[in-house]
């Protein structure tokens, strides 16, 4: 009512949006500990990875509750709950995930509780794995501690596939793999990445690209500026996000074109060597150019649903937001796709698809343990022993939807198994994804959207089945191994 809006806008205002910045700057700044600084443990964390009691160091400080900053935690949680209260909700999750594929925090539990038993069997065989692998590396001390997961899904990965980044990274220089997504996009959409020469004072750093997003009958979609190279004072994130939102101008009749911006923080090239990439650098290319083409594609009457992901946000369903750019993880991981750029920059020789099939397979080595992991994460109730929530920045942004990273995933993996991994150049499907899902931002029900691409309704369940048979081995991958 009017005599609420007050109260309404001194809440969210001045309460919520002040603690919201306090708190995401806070989860950031290091804590010191008799002297030693947390940025210091972090290096010592990485540098000596092997030394457990470092891990556990490190892994200490990193959560060490901090009073101050917990009572900012909780009232921000009050002032979420009286705001949600305020406009006739029953609780801050429940107004939250309204417009949402989960609908309700309900389906939000029974999701990640279905996925959780799912899951048992498979994480307790990676716990047991990594046990395994703690007692073979320090035998006197083979207790399974918290600070040890990262640690030794790492050796396992490295000991099972030989995956060092370097033995990928001369196949994947930036240039192939620019050439790649445009082949990509022009086989799947018709579109074609165009570098132009911006004007003076149109970018920010001489090194920044701009990229016209051209397709071969409708022309100009828009702009994609690529800001591409570690610097000196740029923040260390990849993300995509808007300077401009597609619109349909009522004056003009004319649609206002997207302009966005992808920001990386790739390595330089030498003076040998063009930038090359990693495969992990690889893909994160790949899945924030499918926020940007989310951009691209998206044709909508308004530019506040206009359909792209932001480091900051998001303009469609949160829960759907990551399809697009996960859905491109696909495509980079796919021998398909990859042979037509991954070229060695001086021999000329592709990637051989071993190497790609047992990169694929390394990431399903404690892949349910990693899962479970991130079921944990999107319920606070259940790490409320530590200050864990202290250093979680997504409680902010997301707050009670963090779950949608992994309904997102579901769906991203059921679009390529059922319309692309067949063939994953095929036009068709590139057009039918683009006319059912990209096109629409979030100005339509984004369930309605996966159904229109599936030509199915999906259930919980579907979602949960979909997950799980991502760790499912791949028996190809070692016939590979066996024969070379």
């Amino acid at each position: 009512t009017h005599s609420n809006r007050p109260f309404f806008s001194k809440v969210n205002g001045e309460n919520i949006l002040m603690i919201n910045k306090y708190i995401a700057v806070c989860c950031y700044i290091g804590r010191c500990a008799k002297c030693a600084s947390l940025y210091m443990l972090k290096c010592l964390y990485f540098v000596f990875m092997f030394c457990c009691k470092i891990r556990e160091i490190a892994y200490r400080i990193y959560l060490y509750p901090n009073a101050d900053l917990m009572e900012c935690l909780e009232e921000l949680l009050r002032c979420r709950h009286k705001l949600a209260k305020l406009v006739g909700y029953e609780s801050y999750a429940h107004r939250a995930l309204k417009g949402t594929m989960a609908k309700t925090p309900e389906m939000v539990m029974n999701f990640l509780q279905l996925l959780t038993d799912r899951l048992s069997d498979k994480t307790a065989k990676d716990y047991r794995m990594m046990k395994d692998m703690k007692t073979k590396l320090n035998p006197r001390n083979a207790e399974l501690m918290p600070w040890d997961h990262p640690y030794l899904s790492g050796v396992m990965r490295a000991e099972r596939y030989n995956i060092e980044p370097s033995l990928y990274s001369p196949y994947l220089s930036l240039g192939a793999c620019m050439e790649g997504l445009n082949n990509l996009f022009s086989q799947l959409y018709g579109v074609s990445l165009m570098s132009e020469h911006p004007r003076a004072g149109e970018v920010w750093s001489e090194d920044v690209r701009k990229l016209a997003v051209v397709h071969e009958t409708e022309g100009l979609l828009g702009y994609i500026y690529c800001d591409f190279f570690h610097r000196q004072d740029k923040p260390h994130q990849d993300c995509h996000f808007t300077i401009r939102g597609g619109r349909q101008c009522r004056d003009t009749g004319e649609y206002q074109l997207p302009v966005v911006v992808l920001m990386l923080s790739l390595p330089h090239p030498s003076r040998s060597a063009p930038a090359l990439l990693t495969p992990g650098m690889m893909e994160n290319l790949f899945h924030e150019m499918g926020h940007a083409m989310h951009s691209m594609l998206g044709r909508t009457r308004y530019q506040h649903v206009t359909g792209d992901h932001e480091c900051c946000g998001t303009r469609c369903a949160t829960d759907f937001a990551e399809v697009p750019s996960i859905l491109m993880e696909y495509f980079a991981t796919d021998y398909r796709v990859i042979s037509q750029f991954a070229r060695h920059y001086e021999t000329g020789q592709p990637l051989p698809e071993s190497m790609v099939a047992r990169l694929c397979e390394s990431k399903k080595v404690c892949g349910a343990a990693d899962t479970q992991l991130q079921v944990q994460d999107d319920n606070i109730y259940n790490i409320i022993y530590n200050a864990w929530q202290l250093r979680f920045s997504h409680l902010i942004g997301y707050g009670a939807k963090y779950y949608s990273y992994l309904m997102s995933r579901a769906v991203a993996s059921m679009v390529w198994k059922q319309c692309f991994v067949q063939d994953p150049l095929n036009r068709e499907m590139g057009e039918r994804y683009r006319r059912e899902m990209l096109a629409h931002g979030g100005a339509k029900e984004p369930m309605r959207m996966v159904e229109g691409m599936l030509q199915k309704q999906p259930t919980i369940e579907d979602f949960v089945d979909a997950l799980v048979s991502e760790l499912n081995p791949n028996f190809e991958t070692f016939l590979m191994d066996s024969e070379s």
